[in-house]
């Protein structure tokens, strides 16, 4: 009797797997029935009908149909199931930028769960993960939750009317308002008897190189990872964690990569303009380098040579470090130059741009130059000496 029974779990689950399941307009009606149940045991605090009630549910829609994962997942916590939680917070985290189902109702269950536990929300999220860490359950489920507690910055949750809304701004009232997406109008969920099948991406990764991410963060994950691994090796969710070592540990690796970005760009070049000024005139040049190598078209105005005119210097990058820069130089055309520059860089973009990899910094100048042409006093060709100050604005 017990392998019969277990035939027909197996072909139910077999059944059920990898393919949309057809309801009748009676089930819907019946589900609708079912959710409003629900929704009234939440509200008295009936715990134990709230339970009975999804387990109900999901007999008979062993999809996400009915309901789905994420308003179970709101459900457990609101009535502090945190054992029931866990598994579905872990399960939706490895399902991260799949899509999955959502349920097909609009209604007033959607819009309790999502005013009392909106985990769209990143501030209800952290919130909520920090009371239960403190709350009495057992030791895996507790290092489970301080997991998920510091992956919090790296994961999103996106709710059904997220889904289902785009942000727009409306001229009249004169702020953003949410619209329902086009493809949700006219035979909306609101209005459709059997409601519609949303498949959409309910967990996405939200790591990217942004100012708010502490690498510290990523370090204590990894450490909390590795952790519950050597203390629960026969874990259900031993897999997981393995694969969230892996890939924490290859975003640190990446990300303070990405901090240190300046490393890859020395002696490769770019491009700016700086203004250089003496007390007998001033030089406007664009610096373009191409690895190693410099050229610069320089307007210069120089009082003691009656020079006005452009040069074109090229220079070779000597040495370079974060701050610091050292490049000796020649220039053609009428004067000749030649001389040594050394720029210091006070500020540099923290964080380079994530599409093109680009970043800007501003550099203090100074430089010493030899001129070789007519000199005002004389008439006659010589050499003058100059120094030079000078502020860039430069791209790498």
């Amino acid at each position: 009797m017990k392998f019969l029974i277990g035939i027909i779990l197996f072909l139910n689950v077999w059944l059920f797997a990898g393919q949309k399941i057809s309801y009748s307009a009676e089930s819907v009606s019946q589900f609708k029935t079912y959710r409003s149940a629900l929704l009234e045991s939440l509200k008295n605090n009936k715990k134990d009908d709230v339970i009975s009630i999804i387990n109900y549910i999901k007999e008979r829609a062993p999809d996400e149909f009915a309901i789905d994962n994420l308003e179970m997942l709101q459900i457990y916590l609101l009535i502090e199931r945190y054992d029931l939680a866990v598994d579905l917070w872990v399960e939706m985290y490895e399902k991260c930028g799949q899509k999955v189902q959502y349920s097909f109702a609009t209604d007033s269950l959607q819009d309790y769960l999502d005013t009392n536990m909106n985990l769209d929300d990143s501030s209800v999220v952290e919130k909520k993960l920090k009371e239960i860490v403190l709350f009495n359950i057992d030791n895996e489920q507790k290092s489970l939750y301080e997991i998920l507690l510091r992956m919090r910055p790296f994961y999103e949750i996106e709710n059904k009317f997220h889904v289902m809304h785009y942000q727009t701004w409306d001229h009249e009232k004169r702020k953003f308002v949410y619209e329902l997406a086009n493809r949700y109008k006219g035979d909306s969920l609101t209005n459709s008897t059997f409601g519609r099948l949303i498949y959409d991406r309910r967990v996405y990764d939200a790591f990217y190189y942004r100012a708010g991410v502490d690498p510290e963060r990523i370090k204590k994950l990894i450490v909390s990872l590795k952790e519950f691994e050597q203390r629960f090796p026969d874990s259900k969710h031993l897999s997981w964690a393995k694969y969230e070592q892996n890939r924490f540990e290859k975003i640190l690796e990446d990300y303070l990569e990405f901090l240190n970005y300046y490393r890859k760009k020395l002696y490769t070049g770019g491009l700016g303009i700086e203004g250089w000024i003496t007390n007998s005139g001033y030089e406007i040049g664009i610096p373009i380098q191409f690895q190693r190598f410099l050229f610069v078209p320089t307007f210069d105005t120089d009082e003691k040579l009656n020079d006005e005119g452009w040069i074109f210097i090229f220079g070779f990058d000597l040495f370079e470090m974060k701050h610091l820069k050292i490049v000796p130089f020649v220039g053609l055309w009428d004067p000749y130059v030649a001389g040594m520059q050394i720029e210091f860089r006070p500020w540099l973009e923290k964080y380079p741009d994530t599409k093109l990899g680009g970043a800007a910094y501003i550099s203090l100048k100074a430089k010493y130059m030899m001129k070789y042409g007519e000199l005002a006093e004389t008439g006659k060709k010589d050499i003058a000496h100059t120094f030079y100050v000078g502020l860039g604005f430069h791209f790498w």
